[in-house]
């Protein structure tokens, strides 16, 4: 049952972007009462052939045929460690994507961080009808949408999707996308969290540092035991690496920096 207070959503590209990202604040909002939901767009099963990038990452999760299904389980074990409702909103994965010709849309992992590509617009939009339903259903009081600071395909199809609907219409807050706020990660082309603001396209967004338990993120993090060793190489470094982000954001525990884009000027 849905809590009495305001109503947060966070969009998600992947199952476990905002957590990665958000824990900390997802765990303050949900133990001071407030309603949070989850809305994770990519959680679709491989349907007929994978893909060569498909069979990639499948090695490399080790999760046999249908990794997204342990990928869902995992994601309900995070939202209930939260406090948080989870939505599965059934999106495939760039690396499943292919075109009208039945050829993958992306080919290779640096095609996946270089945008989004033309062919890859039918699925952007049915994200955008998807998300209008869901605020329609969910009616928050604030929407959370990421950056798309890594420039992955699926972040930046979410980005896309969130400026047509929310911009404008609907509190919209902006997060920082874990680890690649670090400026290191994919190392194929990390970048800064300043040039993913500018090169996403938010107007002069402004900054807020919300002070969380640094625990609460690690914890959520170890949830996604299917990801953590790709990601991070292991726990060791998983906790190394939150320790170093909530040292440069200079906090005693955790500290997690939201952002407010501006509303385009309507003429």
């Amino acid at each position: 049952m849905a809590s009495a207070g305001p109503r947060h959503l966070f969009l998600s590209p992947h199952l476990d972007d905002v957590p990665f990202s958000c824990a900390g604040l997802i765990k303050k909002l949900t133990s001071a009462g407030d309603d949070v939901v989850i809305s994770t767009f990519i959680t679709g099963d491989a349907a007929g052939a994978l893909t060569p990038l498909g069979r990639r990452f499948h090695g490399v999760w080790n999760r046999g045929d249908r990794p997204y299904a342990i990928r869902r389980e995992e994601d309900q074990r995070v939202a209930a460690f939260l406090g948080a409702r989870c939505r599965h909103e059934g999106f495939l994965d760039a690396i499943y994507r292919k075109n009208e010709d039945g050829e993958p849309i992306y080919g290779d992992i640096p095609e996946l961080f270089a945008g989004l590509k033309l062919e890859d617009k039918p699925n952007v939009d049915a994200i955008a009808r998807k998300l209008d339903e869901i605020i329609g259903e969910e009616r928050p009081d604030i929407v959370y949408a990421p950056i798309g600071i890594g420039r992955h395909a699926d972040h930046l199809s979410l980005v896309t999707a969130a400026q047509q609907v929310c911009l404008g219409k609907t509190a919209l807050r902006l997060y920082e996308e874990f680890p690649y706020l670090l400026g290191e990660f994919p190392a194929e082309h990390p970048i800064t969290v300043e040039r993913g603001l500018e090169l996403s396209g938010w107007q002069e967004p402004t900054p807020e540092f919300v002070d969380v338990d640094l625990t609460a993120r690690i914890d959520a993090a170890r949830l996604y035991p299917s990801q953590v060793p790709e990601i991070f190489g292991g726990d060791p470094a998983l906790v190394e690496v939150m320790r170093r982000h909530a040292k440069r954001y200079e906090a005693c525990s955790g500290r997690e920096r939201i952002w407010t884009p501006t509303t385009p000027a309507t003429h």
